[in-house]
């Protein structure tokens, strides 16, 4: 089946980066980009369409819905809880990640519970969306937590992800097997079984089908953009996970012997491309996310290097 949509020039763009790694050459006059992995096709037109084949290709529609802030006004949307202001202490369990945006570093995801006994002592934390506070603060914030409500935090090592990306998974696959396990991890460890909300990054459909070769999945999860401004449990989980990131970050760039920075940046590009040259390609193993473009830009400022 044909899963098709009709994006504006800045959005056709995006989708073109994504799937660079993954062109081929097309036949057909009409067509501007053309790509093709083992799942699915992905063609776009000079009109602006973009048409997605395979046996992934629903999923892969969906994702760019989600990822382009697309509504299907012809279906009936499905009706998504939403939280008031007063839910903000909703006692359940959170899960968010961090790293994901991140050349150098691991991933992190934490799913934290957030008990009634604890929300007056989390209130008096004035924590909000940990995007918007300081890592200093993230820090003190981050131990205060941990030694007080329980959570699951899984890290997701370099060497880890590399293995993983090269077995064909994708950053929203390990994403969803890793809230997956913190939150079964989580539910192991308390009493009774919370409300579980998890920042989405893909609509539910989606979700699951990225546990498909999960033995244990829990199902039981809301998942709802910017969950971390609406439930006080999320906030908890992405300040955990961005403390533990930190606390990583840190160990690796005193490791590495370079002064590694966060985000996919042409200032990461320009410390990846000295690492490469000093030590070798092979040596980013253990500090980066390999599939990044970073990468291949590292790879060419190296290359300019060596020819001065």
């Amino acid at each position: 089946m044909n899963f098709v949509l009709k994006l504006d020039e800045p959005d056709v763009l995006r989708v073109i980066a994504f799937y660079q790694d993954y062109k081929k050459s097309s036949n057909n006059e009409h067509i501007r980009f053309f790509a093709k992995t083992d799942f699915i096709s992905v063609s776009v037109y000079k009109s602006g369409k973009v048409m997605f084949q395979g046996e992934d290709s629903e999923p892969e529609y969906d994702m760019w819905k989600i990822m382009l802030n697309i509504s299907e006004e012809p279906k009936e949307k499905k009706k998504v809880k939403t939280p008031l202001y007063n839910d903000y202490f909703y006692p359940s369990i959170g899960s968010d990640e961090v790293g994901t945006g991140d050349f150098f570093g691991p991933v992190t995801v934490c799913a934290a519970y957030l008990r009634k006994e604890d929300i007056e002592f989390v209130k008096g934390l004035g924590i909000d969306d940990s995007k918007k506070i300081s890592d200093d603060k993230i820090l003190i914030i981050g131990e205060q937590l941990k030694d007080r409500v329980p959570f699951s935090l899984l890290t997701l090592h370099n060497e880890k992800f590399n293995e993983l990306t090269k077995r064909g998974f994708n950053m929203n696959k390990i994403k969803a097997y890793l809230h997956n396990k913190a939150i079964l991890n989580l539910l192991g460890k308390i009493n009774g079984t919370p409300e579980v909300i998890i920042d989405q990054f893909a609509e539910e459909k989606l979700y699951f089908r990225y546990l498909n070769d999960e033995t244990k999945v829990y199902r039981n999860v809301t998942l709802t953009t910017k969950a971390e401004s609406k439930y006080a449990s999320v906030a908890i989980g992405s300040i955990i996970a961005r403390y533990a990131f930190l606390k990583h970050f840190d160990n690796l760039s005193k490791e590495a012997g370079y002064h590694l920075l966060k985000g996919a940046n042409a200032e990461v590009d320009k410390v990846a491309a000295r690492m490469i040259k000093d030590k070798g390609i092979n040596y980013l193993y253990s500090y980066a996310k390999l599939n990044f473009k970073n990468l291949e830009k590292a790879k060419a400022i190296c290359e300019d290097l060596l020819k001065r």
